[in-house]
């Protein structure tokens, strides 16, 4: 039985402003457990802040993390009752604008801090006296700590410094960071071995709209994608005219996100990476399984929009833009860890279209996933129902058909990988049907991801060499592959198994004036085995 992990969220008051805007208010602090149909309490069920029918209930639960990513994120071990009070403070005065009128599900959420609004002005300076952090207040900031009678507060309040002094060391340590400083809480001047890196205030302005290139087309995407991706054709055009549309979007315009469903090894990721070359935008591929709420060890979708920062170049503009692959997405329920419930609620938000405050040793900045390219994929086991072929010869299964998006969604839904609402923020489900025979055979031969087809090209080029394969060596490359449990994944590799020593040769005897290399089923099974001609 899997170990409960204790998790702590705030619970807001849900009041109502007018018809689909509302106000959520903090108003404590409750302990429990993160579950698929909301947080449990040793007192009651709270739904999340997910969808406009949880907005309906008085009260809803969100900012939800466990007692260990506390711990992490503030640095700060062994005071359970403190631990949770300061992050109840850290909480307290953020009251959020919901708006959840919108057609295609999203629902922007804006952030009130009302501390913030009260304490303008306050200035806050640190510097190395000699090996030691120190800080300095002004009046504002002293005047704010000295007012305060409640001890708690005031514990509060200093051990925040003490955390700001202990970053600073790091950053001292690290990169000869010797002053920052704060100005409203956000950092206003750095000191690196004496020169000053002024960091002006960041305004918000309308997103400049990057318009297609001249050379990216519907038309020029679906072509390079079918050069490259065989038996997916009616799929293939879905996704081009989703990911076009998606590129050409402007600021307000929708962005749909896409779930690939299939076995392994049927093109998928293939699919997506070929995509992002033609259209020339940055990704990122992660593993969704491996995805952890913020604070705990692992990778965090944090660290997964860092990366797609990093990639565009630390072009924020082009990352928001980029595109996010989240492979075996079927899995984000086939886990015991009781945090994968959060994880499921982060990656939801993501993909609506959420904002995500990047805070690392390297950048700072806010990142808005609502025009980000959201592309996830998976086997999903479960639903795969193979029927077998009957009659004279028949050992191998039919090709199983994954039917169509309503048919994929009501699958999933059955199997209970996602609820029907989870499904909502997903806008197109494909099928990637298994490969028939002869669909390998093209790929191997023909599609410009194959390493044959590279090869053959290659040596054309540099040897003046003609590649040629045998049938019998065809037939024997498949039979391999579906051996494999991967499917066509493993084609390039066992190509060029199969023709190492052959290259060797070529390198060894260019000057002998051979016209042919004919590979065959001996080829196949021992790579010593061609024919030069």
């Amino acid at each position: 039985m899997a170990k409960i992990i204790p998790e702590y969220g705030i619970k807001y008051r849900v009041m109502k402003l007018a018809p689909e805007k509302y106000l959520l208010f903090p108003i404590s602090l409750v302990k429990g457990e993160g579950k698929v149909e909301g947080f449990q309490t040793s007192e009651e069920l709270l739904p999340y802040a997910n969808t406009k029918e949880d907005y309906q209930n008085r009260y809803v639960v969100d900012s939800i993390f466990a007692l260990d990513e506390l711990e992490y994120i503030y640095d700060f071990e062994g005071d359970e009752e403190f631990l949770t009070s300061y992050f109840m403070d850290d909480h307290k005065d953020t009251v959020f604008f919901v708006d959840t009128s919108k057609e295609d599900g999203f629902m922007p959420r804006n952030e009130i801090n009302l501390r913030a609004l009260n304490r303008q002005g306050a200035d806050v300076s640190l510097y190395m006296d000699e090996s030691i952090p120190a800080l300095i207040l002004n009046e504002k900031a002293l005047k704010e700590l000295t007012d305060t009678t409640d001890i708690e507060e005031i514990r509060l309040i200093l051990e925040k410094y003490k955390r700001l002094m202990k970053t600073f060391k790091d950053m001292n340590q690290k990169k000869g960071v010797t002053k920052i400083h704060l100005k409203n809480g956000k950092v206003d001047s750095i000191e690196v071995d004496r020169r000053i890196v002024e960091i002006p205030e960041k305004k918000i302005e309308p997103l400049e709209v990057k318009k297609a290139s001249k050379d990216i087309s519907y038309q020029g995407l679906r072509t390079y994608l079918k050069e490259r991706i065989f038996g997916h054709d009616e799929e293939i055009d879905t996704i081009a005219q989703k990911l076009y549309m998606n590129h050409t979007a402007e600021k307000g315009e929708s962005v749909e996100s896409i779930l690939l469903v299939g076995p392994t090894g049927t093109g998928k990721t293939e699919t997506v990476h070929a995509a992002c070359e033609y259209l020339q935008i940055p990704y990122v591929e992660v593993n969704a399984s491996n995805i952890v709420p913020q604070g705990i060890k692992g990778t965090s979708i944090e660290d997964v929009i860092a990366q797609l920062y990093e990639s565009s170049g630390r072009n924020l503009e082009l990352a928001e833009r980029g595109l996010v692959f989240l492979d075996e997405f079927d899995k984000l329920n086939d886990s015991d860890l009781d945090i994968k419930a959060s994880v499921k609620n982060i990656l939801l938000t993501f993909t609506s279209g959420g904002t995500f405050p990047i805070d690392t040793d390297r950048f700072h900045f806010t990142f808005q996933s609502l025009m980000t390219n959201k592309i996830y994929a998976g086997v999903f086991d479960r639903i795969h129902e193979v029927k077998k072929s009957i009659g004279f010869g028949s050992n191998i299964g039919e090709i199983e058909k994954m039917g169509t998006d309503e048919e994929l969604r009501r699958k999933i839904i059955q199997k209970q990988y996602f609820s029907q609402e989870e499904l909502t923020r997903i806008s197109t489900i494909l099928g990637y049907d298994d490969l028939d025979r002869d669909t390998k055979r093209r790929i191997l031969l023909s599609s410009k991801l194959s390493e044959f087809a590279k090869k053959k090209a290659r040596y054309k080029r540099q040897f003046g060499i003609d590649l040629i394969a045998d049938e019998s060596y065809v037939e024997a490359i498949l039979d391999q592959i579906e051996k494999s449990a991967t499917g066509m994944r493993t084609v390039n590799n066992v190509v060029k198994r199969s023709m190492d020593d052959a290259e060797r040769a070529l390198l060894e005897e260019e000057t002998k004036g051979y016209k042919k290399l004919v590979l065959t089923k001996e080829t196949a099974d021992d790579s010593k085995k061609f024919d030069l001609l």
